[in-house]
């Protein structure tokens, strides 16, 4: 009976053990996703809650727009969209008043309600804001978003490597083998590459080069998708989001696939590279500001999203990370020094033309995750 009884009392414990360490990660995950509230409830003055990616805004823009107004922003740092997505996608979006998305990520947001309509009667200087960047198919009224900086994703190689202008460059240079291209006399020596670290990207520019289009496919054709990315990795380098500056400045790699705002950093080392949006087209990036539904300080947010939009912050801004600002005064005075270059960092009409946007459906999505766990794993 005493045996029995201690093991009842040793099990009953054990159940304890595990209901409090469950009870413990639900305090701190509901911590994480509700602090901002936290911190407005015991503040007086007034707050607003920005979730934003790293490089976005200086801390000089926001030490001048909380003196201006009086204002205090307490700050919330994503790395993807898929992170703030998933956030929404559990509370709404509940405690910020502010988000920085991307194009896609807006399209998504918006169509499951966690958005509020944008007052532009409240926001000066929209008139400045880059025509090219306005009434996309993922928000066509630009009702819900307003665009903040866009970059696009193309190849930064080296002129003296390949002897090619902008014009010229093709994604044969990351898609096909590099002994191969040295063989057909296309380049000098054989070479290795930086790819992109985005599983849907990377899909989506293997589209591009392998048929030209992105928008229908057969399963045979996504299966030669996956096999020309698993073939790639024998001449990629790395895949990387941002240090391609290293790999290329120090010679490792003459060519990689990544955004378009790292030629403005490598510019103030060397004037060897250039950057190309290929023949057969590239990725914008389109990145907004926009305010959540549940937000109940549209007042106070409309008046962040001016302030950073603002001739001279959104200079400050892109000055300090090397963007493109969706404000044109800033693209004009962040690119003067660079007026003599005839890069595609400053696209022409037909130039820009190339560019889209990826707007995948959810299977496309999970056919881009699957034929990278398959690269992953090559």
């Amino acid at each position: 009976m005493i045996e029995q009884l201690a093991l009842l009392f040793g099990r009953s414990h054990r159940v304890v053990r595990r209901a409090i360490i469950v009870v413990c990660y639900l305090l701190v995950l509901a911590t994480a996703l509700y602090l901002p509230l936290l911190f407005d409830h015991f503040r007086s003055q007034k707050t607003l809650n920005v979730y934003a990616f790293t490089e976005t805004f200086s801390p000089q823009a926001l030490e001048r727009f909380e003196k201006k107004t009086g204002i205090k922003v307490n700050m919330t740092y994503a790395e993807l969209d898929e992170e703030i997505g998933a956030k929404f996608s559990i509370n709404a979006g509940a405690g910020y008043d502010v988000v920085n998305v991307s194009d896609f990520m807006v399209h998504f947001l918006a169509n499951k309600g966690y958005l509020q309509p944008l007052n532009k009667s409240k926001i000066k200087g929209i008139d400045r804001l880059d025509a090219r960047l306005m009434a996309h198919t993922y928000d066509k009224a630009n009702h819900y978003s307003l665009p903040h900086k866009w970059f696009m994703y193309g190849l930064i190689y080296d002129k003296e490597f390949f002897n090619v202008s902008p014009d010229e460059m093709s994604l044969k240079m990351i898609f096909e083998d590099p002994v191969l291209l040295c063989k057909q006399g296309i380049v000098r020596n054989p070479y290795r590459i930086c790819m992109l670290a985005s599983p849907l990207d990377a899909y989506f520019m293997t589209m591009l080069y392998a048929f030209n289009r992105v928008d229908w496919f057969t399963p045979s054709e996504l299966d030669e998708v996956a096999s020309l990315l698993i073939k790639q990795k024998q001449w990629v380098e790395c895949y990387s989001f941002n240090s391609v500056e290293y790999f290329l400045l120090s010679g490792i790699v003459p060519i990689a696939l990544t955004a378009s705002n790292f030629i403005r950093k490598i510019w103030e080392s060397s004037d060897r590279f250039d950057f190309a949006i290929p023949k057969e087209g590239g990725i914008i990036i389109i990145e907004n500001l926009v305010i959540p539904a549940v937000s109940k300080k549209s007042e106070l947010a409309h008046q962040f999203i001016e302030f950073m939009l603002s001739d001279e912050i959104a200079t400050l801004n892109s000055e300090a990370y090397g963007w493109t600002s969706s404000n044109c005064i800033a693209q004009k005075i962040l690119d003067e020094e660079h007026s003599d270059k005839k890069s595609h960092l400053f696209p022409s009409k037909e130039i820009f033309q190339r560019l889209q946007i990826p707007l995948f459906n959810s299977y496309a999505r999970q056919c881009a995750d699957n034929a990278w766990l398959r690269v992953s794993c090559a």
